[in-house]
């Protein structure tokens, strides 16, 4: 069938490609652990640490940048004798990189002269520190008895500057004492590094270590730069001893910083907690720690989906800030280096709700109430109501923020309603209702009737920014995500009140619930079923369709084997597959961000597959899950709409890890929840009037003008398309034979 499209295609224009047989393939460049107050990185293409940040988020409310301090830290191997040429391992190719399954331990594996070094890095969990850890452990495998000496680099920029801070003005000190460098610069910051297991040798600038040990030298124990100097860097050295082949040594080093010029008190916590264990034993209690902390994975998963959702679920531990005070709880979109570690109401919605599913009740509730203790409300203008919950992300220190640009601010109701959905599922899982009754004054009066006063009378809530973040001065639309997460947050806080006995609450709730759900036939419906993005792209016409609308489905307020859900799920897969043949799209207005494979989209959409019964529901979450395995077992934001490199930022948190995550559990314990206890009335089979004025449109229109159309075939048809005959009759076979391949695609899982 495909052959018949190509050919006739040809003749109207040029030969379309055939679809990518796209397979999955590593592309992710970054690999981070965190302990929730560091956060450290390793690049994969260039083979070294190259990130370490003062604080996981992006921004405090006085408008400090985060800094991101380190330009390279690598281990080294001497093979020899001093004079014996040594080997700075970010030169040697890794044999394997990756995690420890389900922790934030880093591990990479290299050989070089008949030694395999396995470089271990981490910012461990149990270190109270802004802090991270790298322990080397050697094996002379060949060649025969060997000194060997280990090496660490360490290269930070403590100049001016943020994000990234300048190399001037720094000065490098020795502290004989603590076995460790002191570095300090106008950054204000100071930086030790240490050594974890006795060192043998130190140096700094001007004594430079990386010639040093490429030329074969000891580290000469000079006492440090002496005076400020631009773009210093500093190294410890460890004699191990004569290696025979099978024999075994370690090293290991710390990085701590003060956000002060008081670092020894710092040095002194990271050599209180290491205390006298061995690198090896720091290891070994590390995976202990990840291990106790980890739930049973839910039953059914594949081996592959097994390792993606144990890393996934230390995604979200590392992504939880677990600094003192309002910063606490708070989890990131993503994790840094990428431009998201910032905390977004909706993002962190889906990472609570993952934790909650996955029996994390803790971090879940630090997450609620880092929301209900920040400092909101700032917008009130714009909402009309006193509220509490943001209407976009936080500060890092908790205050709330909108991302304003030329457009004005984002203002996002539906924060509103996806709070209500994890604080219900929080007190559902844990049976916290004493906590429930001490918030709920809060949330009814400034979450729950904020969402009821935002509520017009056709049961759509008012104007917003919505998921996709459009901003604000005309941008505002009725979005359909908007008044799906309404509908599922007030059926749910129906829930709650009744839990706290306040009956005419719950009463309101779940009217007003029912009356969201119910608009979304009403006054979203396309004349073919499809649920458009907003009330206003849908009375224009065209350019209504939007992946988020399938969440009607996944919340449970649209029958799955309705109408509205198969018109919806029918034009996204006739119109926001990218050229790679693999997920979706997000939305059909174009542009490169809207035009990528979205992962959070694909997620999401397999949960309303799977409710549907649709057969391409098991391939799409499996491309994802072969996707993360084969990077790390991490989640992008974007894949690629042509090759499906990885895209965007990345890990991703609550778009990422959370999605997956509840993707498997719902599929392995599916409870189909119906929060409004039926569905949308959908009379007759038919869906409702098109909106205000009854515009219509096709669910699988791209936005093209009748007058522009292209037949969906890749390539402008000029002319209208009803100016002749043939032309017609060309256009109803393209259309009935990219339907027609479209099914046979499915059939065969192509999806």
């Amino acid at each position: 069938m495909y052959r018949h499209l190509t050919v006739l295609l040809g003749v109207l224009c040029i030969a379309p490609q055939a679809p990518a047989d796209v397979a999955p393939h590593r592309s992710a460049p970054m690999l981070v652990s965190s302990n929730g107050k560091a956060v450290v990185g390793y690049d994969v293409a260039t083979k070294r640490v190259s990130s370490f940040l003062e604080h996981p988020y992006q921004m405090r409310s006085d408008g400090s940048r985060t800094r991101d301090l380190a330009f390279d830290v690598y281990p080294g191997i001497r093979v020899g004798a001093p004079g014996t040429p040594g080997t700075w391992l970010s030169d040697v190719e890794p044999k394997s990189l990756g995690y420890e399954s389900g922790t934030g331990i880093i591990v990479i594996e290299r050989e070089t002269a008949g030694v395999v070094a396995r470089e271990y890095v981490f910012s461990p969990m149990s270190l109270q520190e802004h802090a991270f850890v790298s322990l080397v452990r050697v094996e002379r495998k060949s060649g025969g008895a060997a000194a060997v000496d280990g090496f660490q680099l360490f290269n930070f920029h403590l100049g001016a500057g943020a994000p990234e801070p300048d190399a001037l003005g720094e000065t490098i000190s020795w502290d004989g004492a603590r076995d460790a460098w002191m570095e300090w610069g106008p950054s204000g910051l100071t930086l030790a590094y240490g050594a974890l297991t006795k060192s043998t040798h130190h140096a700094a600038s001007p004594d430079n270590p990386f010639s040093l040990v490429a030329a074969g030298g000891d580290l000469p124990d000079n006492a440090g730069t002496g005076a400020s100097v631009d773009d210093a860097a500093a190294g410890l050295q460890w004699s191990l001893g004569s290696l025979a082949d099978g024999q075994v040594a370690w090293f290991g080093s710390f990085v701590v910083l003060d956000a002060t010029s008081n670092v020894a008190p710092r040095i002194d916590a990271v050599r209180a907690w290491a205390a006298a264990r061995t690198p090896e034993q720091l290891l070994a209690d590390e995976k202990a720690d990840w291990t106790a902390w980890h739930k049973p994975a839910p039953a059914g998963l594949g081996a592959l989906e097994s390792a993606l959702y144990q890393q996934s679920m230390a995604v979200l531990r590392m992504g939880q800030v677990s600094e003192a005070g309002k910063a606490d709880g708070q989890i990131l979109a993503s994790m840094p280096p990428g431009m998201w570690n910032i905390a977004w109401v909706r993002d962190m919605a889906y990472a609570v709700v993952a934790l909650t599913r996955a029996g994390h009740a803790a971090e879940a509730k630090r997450a609620l109430e880092f929301q209900l203790n920040a400092d909101s409300g700032k917008y009130q203008d714009y909402v009309g109501h006193p509220y509490q919950i943001s209407i976009t992300r936080y500060f890092g220190d908790g205050v709330e923020e909108t991302d304003p640009n030329e457009d004005g601010p984002n203002i996002e109701y539906d924060g509103f309603g996806l709070f209500l959905w994890t604080l219900d599922e929080y007190v559902e899982a844990s049976g916290d209702e004493t906590n429930l009754k001490a918030w709920w004054p809060t949330v009814s009066a400034e979450v729950a009737d904020t969402l009821v006063a935002l509520q017009e009378p056709s049961g759509l809530i008012a104007a917003d920014s919505s998921i996709w973040e459009v901003h604000w001065n005309g941008k505002q639309k009725h979005f359909a995500y908007t008044t799906i997460t309404a509908a599922n947050g007030l059926c749910r806080a129906a829930r709650l009140a009744e839990r706290v006995g306040d009956s005419a609450r719950a009463t309101t709730y779940r009217d007003a619930g029912r009356k969201a759900r119910d608009a979304l036939i009403a006054s979203l419906s396309a004349p073919d079923g499809t649920i458009a993005q907003s009330l206003e792209e849908l009375n224009s016409g065209s350019g209504f369709l939007d992946a988020a609308a399938i969440e009607g489905v996944g919340m449970g307020l649209l029958d799955p084997k309705g109408r509205a859900a198969k018109a919806t799920l029918s034009a996204m897969q006739a119109k926001l597959v990218p050229p790679s043949a693999r997920g979706f799209f997000r939305n059909d207005d174009g542009g490169w961000y809207d035009s990528q494979e979205w992962v959070f989209v694909d997620l999401r959409a397999a949960i309303a597959m799977r409710k549907m019964q649709e057969d391409a529901a098991t391939p799409l979450l499996s491309w994802v899950t072969a996707q993360g395995s084969e990077n790390f077992n991490l989640i992008s934001e974007l894949h690629d709409a042509q090759t499906a490199d990885y895209r965007g930022e990345m890990p991703m948190v609550g778009f990422g890890a959370g999605a997956y995550a509840i993707a498997v559990t719902d599929r392995e314990s599916p409870e189909d929840f119906i929060p409004c206890g039926d569905y949308a009335v959908e009379a007759g089979g038919a869906g409702g009037a098109g909106g205000a004025g009854g515009a219509g449109g096709s669910g699988a229109s791209n936005g093209a003008k009748p007058d522009d159309d292209d037949g969906g075939c890749g390539c402008r048809l000029h002319g209208s398309p009803n100016s002749g005959a043939l032309g017609a009759l060309l256009l109803l076979g393209i259309a009935f034979l990219r339907r027609s391949w479209v099914r046979s695609e499915k059939r065969r899982g192509a999806r």
